[in-house]
């Protein structure tokens, strides 16, 4: 009975017998999970969270934009995809290429979940260069808006 079981986890945990498929598509999983993110499609979230490795679920934009599905979630204020995706291992001490953190862009999204669990999960604590120069849009929204295009 016990090696019974034990073979059941393994096949579920370690071989992901039971996960549903990936969906047919030529765009690598880390692409394809920035841009679930940017939809708020929850359930592909989930599925190529679950099928990703660790290099994956950690993929930035191309062109040096240095942005994660972290930066993306927390951009969004979507505390659901947030956590999820900082469970299956997405880092939170992630920079992208103008060194800001996850943290940074929850706190402009005015989210202080989405801050409260950066925190709580070993993200960095420092003044971002958005507190200290009022001349950098703090709107989150053109974040997001620059996600969307790049896609």
């Amino acid at each position: 009975m016990v090696e019974e079981k034990e073979r059941w986890i393994r096949a579920k945990y370690e071989q992901k017998l039971f996960l549903v498929g990936l969906p047919q598509s030529d765009v690598p999983l880390g692409q394809q999970l920035l841009r679930a993110v940017v939809e708020d499609d929850l359930r592909l979230v989930v599925v190529l969270l679950a099928h990703g490795t660790k290099e994956e679920v950690n993929e930035t934009y191309g062109d040096g934009d240095g942005r994660t599905a972290l930066h993306l979630s927390c951009a969004m204020a979507n505390v659901v995809l947030t956590q999820l995706l900082i469970w299956y291992g997405v880092d939170v001490k992630s920079r992208d290429a103008r060194a800001q953190t996850p943290l940074s862009y929850a706190q402009r999204a005015g989210s202080q979940e989405c801050v409260d669990i950066l925190i709580q999960h070993g993200c960095p604590v420092t003044p971002t260069a958005t507190q200290h120069n009022p001349n950098i849009n703090n709107n989150a929204q053109c974040e997001l808006n620059r996600s969307v295009s790049i896609m």
